[in-house]
């Protein structure tokens, strides 16, 4: 019975964190305290459990111009992103309801330029300029009466082409500077991840572990590929991955394949399951995006594994006991990532050493706290939780350094639009900071 109920409150716990990881010099002052009904329950001291032995070197900042693809990019590289040095409240726009019917599953927004793109409660895809606040269109995605549970998977953005995925099956092309729908294809199975969209194709994983590449100007099958069905898993694989000619995907059934993005032909392929049945049912699952750095694939799992592949020929190059849903962030020698555990890891990302943790508060007065990132940007760590903190700790060495509290829960994970740092919180408010 207390099996069940744990793995009861793990996926819930997913469900509810959906696709589950500094401001530095950011601060003058320690704590900056803003106006709102919450109050500040925590006394975020340093909590270092094992303390940084080396000088540890990350990339240099580097500007991005926009955040298309959920962890930003093709590769669901988050590097080193530049912003300003001292981070603060600039401004707040209001999205609108964005928690849909019977699940509080949110979408990550994209955006081109100063327009971010976001669904509602109401299966809307809304365009909207995140520096005024101003619609630009708003195109719903149709749905019949009987269809009561309706979420969406995700959207990615290349250009003028906004690719949606839904939980009814659909995966539409939406012109991004009109709202126009520009075509919708059905495949009668569930798709709760983004697609990925790479050299005109776009790759789309379904709940039950199938990948289909389609034509980005016309949705038409090129290519699909099935892995194994899991009776029991969390919500699908993640988003996939690509480079040069290579797309890497992971199927909740803890298969990994490299394909070759032309054919889908099989380059390499692994499992990273157990033989045990409740390991294989409930714990197998990769939720984590796949990452494509230097030439690895870091691959999170949710069964206590942190794997590491070559690129070319999918041998293993490192592997480390830990569990997460949430993403890695990997800048010069250091990787980041949030545990189940509520851990903040630094890893060396060429051997799995561990190189500092703090232990997060993930309890207060019996209530849990999830925590979302972490973000990178000019040499400030970024976590966000559910109880509106956002705290900043050092790349370096993990020390806190400075924190906000706001007066909204987070449900996703900090991201940048160009220097400025967006956060999304449950009652559908994005607060800018830069």
């Amino acid at each position: 019975m207390i099996f069940k109920n744990a793995i009861f409150s793990i996926l819930m716990f997913v469900l509810i964190g959906c696709s589950f990881n500094e401001i530095a010099s950011l601060f003058d002052e320690k704590e900056v305290k803003l106006p709102g009904k919450r109050e500040n329950v925590f006394d975020f001291k340093d909590n270092i459990i094992v303390k940084a032995n080396k000088k540890i070197l990350v990339d240099k900042p580097l500007a991005i111009d926009s955040w298309n693809q959920q962890f930003q990019n093709s590769r669901n590289h988050l590097s080193h992103f530049k912003s300003k040095p001292v981070l603060k409240l600039k401004r707040k726009i209001s999205l609108g309801n964005i928690l849909f019917e019977k699940i509080n599953l949110i979408v990550q927004p994209v955006n081109l330029g100063e327009n971010i793109f976001y669904v509602d409660k109401d299966f809307n895809i809304i365009s909207r300029n995140y520096l005024t606040g101003k619609l630009n269109w708003k195109t719903n995605l149709e749905r019949e009466k009987k269809e009561k549970i309706l979420f969406l998977g995700g959207m990615s953005l290349v250009g003028n082409s906004l690719v949606v995925t839904s939980g009814l099956g659909n995966i539409y092309l939406i012109d991004s500077n009109t709202g126009k729908k520009e075509w919708k294809k059905n495949f009668l199975v569930q798709f709760s991840r983004p697609a990925l969209i790479f050299k005109n194709k776009v790759f789309a994983v379904s709940d039950d572990n199938q990948t289909f590449c389609l034509n980005l100007k016309n949705g038409e099958i090129i290519w699909n590929h099935i892995g194994n069905l899991e009776e029991v898993s969390i919500i699908g694989g993640s988003k996939p991955a690509a480079i040069d000619n290579t797309v890497v995907l992971s199927y909740s059934s803890g298969e990994i394949y490299a394909l070759d993005e032309n054919d889908g032909s099989l380059i390499w392929f692994d499992n990273v399951g157990s033989s045990n049945y409740f390991s294989r049912s409930a714990l197998n699952d990769i939720q984590s995006p796949l990452s494509i750095v230097d030439n690895k694939v870091y691959s999170p799992t949710f069964s206590d594994k942190l794997l590491v592949y070559d690129l070319n020929d999918g041998s293993k190059i490192w592997e480390l006991k830990i569990s997460s849903i949430n993403q890695v962030t990997i800048s010069g020698e250091a990787l980041y990532i949030i545990d189940t555990f509520g851990k903040l890891l630094c890893l060396d990302s060429k051997t799995g050493k561990l190189l500092w943790s703090v232990q997060l508060k993930t309890n207060y007065d019996g209530e849990e706290i999830r925590w979302y990132g972490p973000l990178l940007t000019s040499n400030k760590l970024l976590v966000a939780n559910s109880f509106g903190t956002i705290l900043s700790l050092s790349p370096f060495t993990g020390k806190t350094l400075s924190k906000l509290n706001f007066d909204e829960e987070f449900i996703l994970s900090p991201f940048q639009i160009k220097n400025e740092v967006l956060l999304i919180t449950k009652k559908g408010t994005i607060f800018i900071l830069g």
